[in-house]
């Protein structure tokens, strides 16, 4: 007979048993109940016919549909199917919508992209739509985003919502200019630029100013000198920005590379063209592939979230890329407040009134939040609700700041240019395409079987001189600072079949022989042009393997040229005495370290803190607090490398101490001070102060941070090759002792025109959102050594692929 304390014991045993067996059946239900389904049978509404999905061994979908309307609504169901949580949270950024699953610690990052304006121009842009629910793509973006909602009805929940408790509503046409206004907004290095530059003016002088590289090498323009009223206006915006940025759930644009050479420089005799877009990493990956063929078309593309038609793809006939312009497309008016008439602001020699818009924020567990919002005529006032410690309290407000910003042109639109260039039949129908493209700014890179090559700048572009690049406050009040128009995209600057047999882009200028033409932008800093110019001219063949070479190269030339310049400065009997034989190892390792940035490297590392150091000596006493905003910065890197050329600046007084004023003196305390840190932080052996101990890449999930136990989405921890500034651009921020990739190459493509079949990819995660799908992470080991897997292109082959869903009319 078993006693009462034992039955007691086993009844606790057994509850808890059950309670195991129920928690691990709800676990396998929330995780596992999401998974695509990649065969068998699917009914959709509003199908005319069936269509036939392959899926081959990357889980990418291969769609085979009668009708264009079909294919693009089969393509919404499986992107949903995939990615239905990264669909909502991209255009819920550009919508001002997060909070809406995340409660009030994203609010004011809602009402940061409400003041922007572009949920009031989404408005719009879906009204535009619907006076032309006629095109062609306009249905078609319709049929997709039907698609979506049709997987939000009937399809599996995903993850993510069953751990928010929540559920996505529908899409919309507005939601296109939520996904394109943001990504508009990742790429405008204004919002963070033109604050610092109108700052150092105000503080520290034009001669200060003009030694800084906000844009094109030559540097800043002339400009009247910011008034004194005018001096820290754009500092809360700056502030802004920068928590913004550490709470966004999606990747931001940080530059690209993309490059083509003509058959006669090919080993197949056709073009070769390559392209890695450099995007902020996270989970899931940015980029969803997908194959399509209908009678009218056929396409193999990578998508953007929310986005119906590819932004990088290839065809039959040709094959295309991006990269980042890097065009001036914002400008920020100081506005003259009327003194008897808050409402109203100077314009000329008349008073003009404020237009006010009311928008609500809903916010999660909270009452919806009603929030005004004023523009002018140059654009949204967006400094009304960036309140300070400074401007908080009984001080007046500060004068009103609007912002000028092409993407929020009323008919502003760039999907029908996506839409055009998969359908384009030869180059001069591409390059009708891309004249239709708005915002933002973007290099479209193009090769054809008929062994053209050529690039386009695409984007409205802001007429030249005194509509662009201010880098500074403008004044409203004052008609010689109003925007101009545009110019025609005949005038826009293009590379067509060039004699050099090549084209590269690395988010650099033009070069343009007449400076008229030159058009002035936020461009990246020139390193991986050179190196993809010094490459591309030091062959005479190129194939996938050099192509390849390339794509990973991990080399700063530019580095290894200021340690030739520096390294007499680098004296051993500058450190203290127990450090001197460390710091005299560190310094012959420097000598002989070739520049290039692996996970073995030594001379990485000491390259990378000295680096980091030195940008600190020479800007960070005279920036104060703000030299946290400005040291990852494009602005930062160019001006450094500019400034170590140029030892007369006044950026090398030491406002500090002035008795380690001059470039002497910074460079030998930053290397001191990386000894020292070194030394401290991993012992005394250089040996084994390795790249691959500091530097590492972890994607992470959008809500890692938000609930817990969610940073088990994460993926796996991985060192790298590459670094800020190499072809293989791994982007980290500056300040501290490891260096956390946070962006770097999205995708790497490979396409030679004389056999598409052969074209390679990867991608740096998966094709799946799903955590537990077999496709959630397949390739990240693929991507992080450095390999490439093939893109199906062959009609055969796809045909004969084990996983067929077939999606049917639903009656």
């Amino acid at each position: 007979m078993i006693q009462p304390r034992t039955l007691f014991h086993l009844k606790i045993i057994a509850a808890l048993l059950v309670i195991a067996i129920a928690l691990a059946a709800l676990g396998h239900w929330v995780l596992h109940s999401a998974e695509a389904q990649r065969s068998g049978t699917l009914r959709l509404h509003g199908l005319q016919d069936e269509v036939s999905v392959y899926f081959d061994a990357w889980g990418v979908p291969h769609i085979d549909a009668q009708h264009d309307a079909d294919a693009y609504r089969a393509l919404g169901y499986l992107h949903a199917q995939d990615r239905l949580f990264q669909l909502d949270i991209v255009r819920r950024i550009g919508a001002g919508r997060l909070s809406e699953l995340f409660g009030q610690e994203t609010y004011a990052t809602d009402k940061f992209f409400r003041t922007l304006g572009i949920s009031r121009h989404a408005r719009q842009y879906a009204a535009q739509l619907e006076q032309n629910a006629d095109q062609p793509h306009v249905k078609l973006i319709r049929a997709y985003q039907d698609g979506i909602n049709q997987y939000i009805d009937q399809g599996r929940t995903p993850v993510e919502y069953r751990l928010l408790l929540s559920r996505p509503d529908y899409f919309s046409t507005a939601d296109i200019a939520h996904v394109t206004g943001y990504m508009a907004y990742s790429f405008a290095e204004a919002f963070k630029t033109d604050a610092l530059v109108d700052h150092v003016r105000g503080t520290l002088g034009e001669r200060n100013a003009q030694d800084l590289v906000p844009g094109a090498p030559q540097g800043l323009p002339p400009r009247r000198p910011a008034a004194p009223a005018s001096v820290g206006l754009l500092q809360p915006l700056l502030e802004q920005v920068a928590r913004v940025q550490q709470q966004l759930p999606a990747g931001q644009f940080q530059g690209s590379n993309a490059w083509v050479v003509k058959g006669a420089l090919s080993a197949s005799d056709l073009p070769l063209l390559a392209n890695d877009p450099h995007i902020g990493f996270a989970v899931p990956a940015v980029w969803y592939e997908a194959h399509i063929r209908t009678p009218q078309h056929e396409v193999y593309g990578h998508f953007l979230a929310g986005l119906p038609f590819p932004l990088l793809g290839q065809t039959r006939h040709h094959a295309w890329g991006l990269t980042m312009l890097m065009n001036d497309e914002i400008d920020f008016y100081r506005e003259r407040v009327n003194p008897d008439d808050p409402g109203q602001v100077r314009v000329g020699d008349r008073w003009q009134n404020l237009t006010v818009h009311e928008e609500v924020i809903k916010v999660r567990g909270k009452e919806d939040r009603l929030i005004r919002l004023r523009s002018s005529r140059n654009g949204p006032i967006i400094n009304d609700h960036l309140a300070t410690a400074d401007t908080e309290g009984d001080s007046p407000p500060p004068p009103p700041v609007s912002l000028f910003w092409t993407f929020l042109t009323p008919g502003s639109d760039s999907t029908e240019a996506f839409y055009r260039y998969s359908r384009a039949k030869s180059m001069a129908e591409f390059e009708a395409a891309a004249a239709l493209h708005w915002s933002p700014g973007l290099n479209v890179i193009y090769a054809d079987v008929n062994d053209n090559i050529a690039m386009w700048a695409t984007g409205r572009l802001k007429r030249w001189p005194n509509s662009n690049n201010s880098f500074s406050l403008l004044d409203a009040s004052n008609r010689r600072d109003d925007f101009l128009g545009y110019q025609p995209f005949a005038a826009n600057p293009k590379r067509i079949n060039p004699v050099t047999g090549f084209i590269h882009s690395a988010n650099s200028p033009y070069a343009e022989n007449n400076p008229r033409r030159a058009l002035p932008g936020y461009y990246a800093p020139g390193e991986r042009a050179e190196r993809l110019a010094t490459l591309l001219e030091s062959r005479d063949s190129f194939d996938f393997s050099v192509f390849k070479a390339m794509q990973l190269d991990s080399q700063r030339p530019h580095a290894v040229a200021m340690i030739a310049d520096a390294l007499p400065l680098l004296d051993s009997q500058l450190l203290a005495t127990d450090l001197r034989a460390t710091a005299e190892q560190a310094r012959q390792i420097l000598a002989a370290w070739d520049g290039r940035f692996t996970p073995d490297s030594v001379g990485a590392l000491l390259f990378q803190r000295w680096e980091d150091n030195l940008l600190e000596a020479l800007f960070a006493d005279e920036l104060g607090e703000r030299y946290a905003h400005f040291r990852d910065t494009f602005m930062a890197s160019k001006s450094l490398a500019s400034l170590f050329w140029k030892p007369a600046s006044p950026w090398w007084d030491n406002r500090q101490q002035p008795i380690m004023d001059g470039r002497q003196s910074a460079i030998e305390q930053a290397w001191i001070r990386t000894i020292d840190i070194l030394a401290e932080e991993r012992g005394m052996a250089p040996e084994e102060w390795t790249w691959g101990e500091v530097a590492s890449l972890q994607h992470k999930h959008p809500l890692a941070d938000k609930i817990p136990f969610a940073g088990r989405l994460n993926s796996a921890r991985v060192t790298v090759t590459g670094t800020n500034g190499s072809l293989n651009n791994m982007v980290f921020n500056r300040g501290g002792p490891d260096y956390e990739v946070i962006a770097g190459p999205s995708t790497r493509r490979l396409v030679d025109l004389a056999n598409l079949e052969s074209t390679l990819g990867i991608n740096p995660l998966g094709q799946s959102g799903n955590p537990f799908d077999a496709h959630y992470d397949d390739q990240a080991q693929l991507f992080a050594q450095g390999n490439y897997r093939a893109q199906l292109f062959d009609w055969l082959g796809i045909q004969a692929l084990p996983d067929r869903l077939t999606l049917r009319p639903r009656k």
